[in-house]
């Protein structure tokens, strides 16, 4: 009877611990089904060696994504706002349609709203596994990339084709994206040290949300 006595809150304490253990292995799986709101497949080209000078330069920086959701209101002035529109979105053509090379581009981001953060789930012109901090307004949702020198995600990314593609690109400062959210239309700017535009982006993007498409295989 002793020994049973003995026996008997050592078993309950270990089946205590093996239910903790398998409480704490599903915690991971649960706070990964929860952490991300929206997904974004974005897929398009980049476009570099745009013309020196700047003119050039000007026409580009006029359709900066960031500025243009960061200036983001309610519209009061429709007409004035929709000629602004068309001249920065042909301005935008011209640079591409002038630009030496295009190649094809994408991204596939994972946006996390309690903490406004934009994770590079994969990409060819953003290094995989980084995180950018997101600005979202009524129409866009706007983020910068700013390398890291110390990044492991950057140091690898700098070996891989989008440099090799265009060297000038190891200049990169900064690339600043931003996405319609009526359209999905993603516009983006890789910059230089001194401001220059080194390259243009434009993609379509398609929302995912958490459930939505095929589940992982492994």
């Amino acid at each position: 009877m002793v020994a049973m006595a003995r026996t008997r809150p050592t078993a309950l304490a270990g089946g205590l611990g093996l239910l903790a253990a398998c409480v704490l292995l599903n915690l991971p799986r649960q706070a990964q089904a929860q952490m991300f709101h929206l997904y974004l497949l974005c897929q398009g080209t980049v476009a570099a060696g745009l013309p020196s000078g700047a003119a050039a330069a000007s026409a580009a920086a006029s359709t900066s994504p960031l500025s243009r959701a960061a200036r983001a209101q309610p519209e009061v002035e429709n007409d004035k706002n929709s000629a602004d529109i068309n001249e920065n979105v042909q301005a935008r053509a011209a640079a591409v349609r002038s630009a030496g090379k295009r190649g094809n581009a994408y991204i596939d981001l994972a946006l996390r709203d309690n903490n406004m953060t934009a994770l590079v789930q994969r990409s060819n012109v953003l290094p995989v596994g980084e995180r950018m901090k997101y600005v979202a307004t009524q129409s866009h949702y706007a983020a910068t990339y700013i390398p890291g020198p110390t990044s492991r995600a950057n140091v690898d990314w700098r070996g891989s084709w989008f440099f090799s593609w265009h060297p000038p690109f190891q200049k990169m400062a900064a690339t600043r994206v931003s996405v319609d959210r009526q359209s999905g239309v993603l516009e983006g700017e890789i910059v230089g040290p001194d401001g220059d535009i080194l390259g243009l982006i434009d993609m379509q993007c398609e929302p995912r949300r958490e459930g939505e498409g095929p589940r992982p295989r492994f």
